[in-house]
């Protein structure tokens, strides 16, 4: 990676865009739901890999995951191992802070949604051990496949087609409600067009 190009990097793997700038709600339009912390049972620590590909290129980065009851905080670091940013969510309250002169070309919701809608339980109903399940949540359709108690595969899309397309999450060996996350997890937007590669390098229950 060339490390003069290491903030627009970041940028591209956070959310999947290539543009620095305002945010433009045309090109951003819908976040979807902002779920609280503690809608997740269990607190942890992770350090995670992430790799990202947007319109045929791909960039990838280090971010550390802490959830401690109604809190979560999302630290992306620099390839030096500093902070770029940091996201942090109480309640459904969030605050961003920055550590480096780039801004981010979308709100910093839509980087925490990307991290709940792959780590959080989205209903209260306990799952299925094998099989399919469907549920709304607000303004979004939510289909599950669990196998031995594991779930699988989530998919989200917005009931009223806006914006049209499927979000897609593949769990390699599946996850547990609560446990551990699988070593890699695969997120494919096809909302907006990129897909991240999220590999958890260590997990440490809090």
């Amino acid at each position: 990676m060339n490390l003069a190009r290491w903030p627009e990097t970041l940028v591209l793997c956070a959310a999947a865009a290539c543009a620095q700038g305002t945010p433009k709600e045309a090109d951003w339009p819908a976040a979807g739901v902002l779920l609280a912390p503690a809608t997740r049972p269990g607190d942890f620590l992770d350090r995670q890999r992430i790799v990202a590909n947007y319109k045929g290129r791909a960039a990838a980065f280090d971010a550390v995951l802490q959830k401690k009851g109604n809190e979560l905080t999302l630290v992306g670091l620099t390839p030096f191992g500093s902070r770029a940013f940091v996201i942090r969510q109480v309640g459904t309250v969030l605050a961003f802070e920055s550590f480096v002169p780039q801004t981010l070309p979308f709100p910093p919701s839509y980087i925490v949604v990307d991290v709940e809608r792959v780590f959080f339980p989205w209903t209260d109903a306990p799952p299925p051990t094998d099989g399919e399940r469907r549920f709304s949540r607000d303004a979004e359709a939510v289909a599950e496949r669990w196998e031995g108690g594991k779930l699988r595969r989530r998919t989200f899309a917005f009931a009223e087609g806006h914006p049209p397309g499927e979000i897609v999450i593949d769990y390699d060996g599946g996850m547990e409600t609560g446990g551990a996350p699988p070593p890699h997890v695969s997120f494919d937007n096809g909302q907006y067009g990129y897909h991240l590669d999220i590999t958890t390098l260590t997990h440490q229950p809090l």
